[in-house]
């Protein structure tokens, strides 16, 4: 039994419990936050520092087959950040694409405790747990990618939502995953062809399916099980000139479906910022006339909230590209003539993902659009709860840039510089500099702890610190009384990149900027409670599937159980009504 904890004076930014800015104490016994400590306890003063649940970062590439071939390609990623090896922490490397151990220690130093990597490819999972055995200080959880599966899309042909549900607890039970993941429904499949598919009711080769039905078909199935999280969605037509308009298609494709329980947000729409490029009026879509579509997409989703997003705002400088999005990836590398692989993935993603480094420039027209979007519509959306802070690491810039991203979300005067610095495009073709609004730090709990841990289903014990509540808890070096933080937009950022302490499960793991524990989170999975006899018909069905559709066999999904007991935390889910 670990022994007792109390912060004393801590400026309680707890959004989920309505707790905004309050000075409390907190008390922690077992990992948990409780009402009271009993016996001897340590207690710690924070002097009105401000303190906030653990960071939740529901979008970002950290570990998996496409992160360790992106760290083959990009050795020059490595060479100018070397981490070294000190008495707590092992040695590590990289900027844009950490090694595992350091990618743990930079987010817990900035205080966040919680990371989903969201695209798996299902029969690749035992290498992903292999590397989160080796990401330190952080709860971690994966997503895995179905939208163009041969074996999903073979029983949405059939319009056999019952066997696409029972299919998709096979993967759940078998790989240890949380979610699933839906990438550019259709067209990865068409890329095995050359091909893409751009519109929402345009047939993909192979099959008497559109986008619009796999997106349906997926949705009615997820919502069916009752899954925590809602489909993640990478939209069709990602990347493109004028693509809002296609991003609001395919949202409103799935407006009016049942939700599980009559839950209203029904889908995950990630990356927004690369969903929702704009075009100069009466102009064609081509990127000499790109414009932001961030206000459009704002007053979209003010009048309809059946979703939710992800900034994966544009960080400006060094990023890795990387995206189950095959097509897009090469139209990236077209562009840039630089490095570009294909991985071709032909069991769930047939044609494969794609891999490009790739500069952001400040000075860029088309960069400079791509960074006004996601401020534009994070700063004009009404509800904050449906708005997540993310940079989609490393796609659009390294997740250690989220501190800066901060600072322009909360300082007109931060964006106002920054205006000055980007092109002038973003001034002419965006909204941005007229927009006054800035985020206070109830807004940035929101953002970045109670509502990713929502949206994720996590919110009875993450994202907050009320009783009950894991002890995962971030106390940042200010004083919201003493400092007027949109007028000095530098101490925003300081106070973001290095956690004063960072609390992992009760356990301290960083002090200072400085890690002080090299310890293991859990690995949060879905565990789907099936009947014998639907078991074993879900297994009939998927062998003999496997065994028509591709070259490998049932036996290469499993996670053997000595991978994920010493970390593996399971949510029981009975999907046996919908199974039967």
């Amino acid at each position: 039994m670990s022994r007792g904890l109390v912060l004393k004076n801590c400026r309680l930014y707890d959004p989920i419990n309505e707790v905004n800015g309050e000075l409390v104490d907190l008390c922690i016994s077992n990992g948990r936050v409780v009402e009271t400590v009993t016996g001897r306890a340590r207690e710690i003063d924070v002097k009105g520092r401000v303190v906030m649940p653990g960071g939740v970062d529901l979008h970002s590439h950290i570990a998996g087959s496409k992160m360790n071939l992106a760290r083959s390609m990009c050795p020059e990623d490595h060479r100018g950040d070397p981490i070294p090896k000190t008495r707590v922490t092992r040695s590590g490397v990289g900027h844009t694409l950490p090694s595992s151990f350091a990618l743990g220690y930079r987010y817990s130093i900035m205080g966040y405790t919680t990371v989903v990597e969201p695209a798996v490819t299902p029969i690749k999972a035992l290498s992903l747990w292999e590397e989160f055995a080796d990401i330190p200080n952080l709860n971690l959880a994966h997503l895995s990618m179905f939208g163009n599966s041969m074996i999903a899309l073979h029983y949405l042909e059939e319009h056999d939502i019952r066997g696409l549900a029972g299919y998709i607890s096979w993967i759940l039970k078998n790989t240890g995953c949380y979610g699933v993941k839906i990438v550019n429904p259709g067209g990865t499949y068409a890329w095995s062809y050359g091909m893409n598919i751009r519109e929402l009711d345009t047939e993909i080769p192979d099959w008497s399916l559109t986008p619009r039905d796999i997106l349906r078909g997926f949705c009615e199935a997820v919502e069916s099980l009752g899954l925590p999280h809602p489909i993640h969605l990478h939209p069709n037509n990602l990347g493109k000139v004028g693509n809002v308009e296609t991003t609001i298609a395919q949202l409103e494709a799935l407006r009016g479906m049942r939700g599980h329980n009559k839950r209203r947000h029904i889908i995950h729409l990630a990356h927004m910022s690369f969903d929702c490029l704009g075009v100069k009026e009466n102009a064609d879509p081509l990127w000499k006339n790109v414009a932001s579509g961030g206000i459009e997409f704002a007053e979209y989703a003010n009048k309809h909230d059946h979703f939710t997003t992800d900034l994966g705002q544009i960080t400006f400088g060094p990023a890795t590209t990387m995206t189950g999005d095959g097509p897009f990836q090469f139209s990236l590398y077209q562009l840039t003539h630089g490095k570009w692989t294909n991985v071709t993935v032909d069991a769930e993603l047939p044609g494969g993902a794609g891999i490009v480094p790739y500069y952001y420039r400040e000075r860029s027209p088309a960069n400079s659009i791509q960074w006004a979007i996601p401020l534009e519509f994070a700063l004009s959306i009404k509800d904050v709860w449906r708005c997540v802070l993310t940079t989609d690491h490393p796609n659009a810039g390294p997740f250690t840039k989220y501190p800066l991203v901060i600072s322009w979300l909360m300082s007109k005067k931060q964006r106002a510089l920054w205006l000055e610095r980007v092109h002038p495009i973003a001034r002419e073709r965006s909204g941005l500099s007229d927009i006054d609004r800035e985020w206070n730090l109830y807004d940035v709990a929101i953002s970045t702890r109670a509502a990713p841990a929502r949206i994720l289903g996590l919110d009875e014990r993450k994202g907050h610190l009320g009783i009950g509540a894991d002890a995962d808890i971030a106390v940042y070096d200010i004083d919201p009384i003493k400092t007027d933080l949109s007028s000095h937009p530098d101490k925003i950022v300081k106070a973001f990149q290095t956690a004063f302490l960072t609390i992992l499960g009760g356990e301290f793991v960083s002090k200072r900027g400085k890690t002080t524990r090299h310890d293991h989170g859990v690995v949060l999975s879905i565990d789907p409670h099936l009947s014998n006899d639907a078991l074993r018909e879900i297994n009939r069905d998927v062998t003999d599937l496997i065994s028509r559709y591709y070259s490998h066999s049932p036996a290469n999904y499993p996670v053997p159980d000595r991978y994920r007991s010493d970390y593996e935390q399971k949510m029981g889910l009975d999907v046996s009504p919908v199974l039967h």
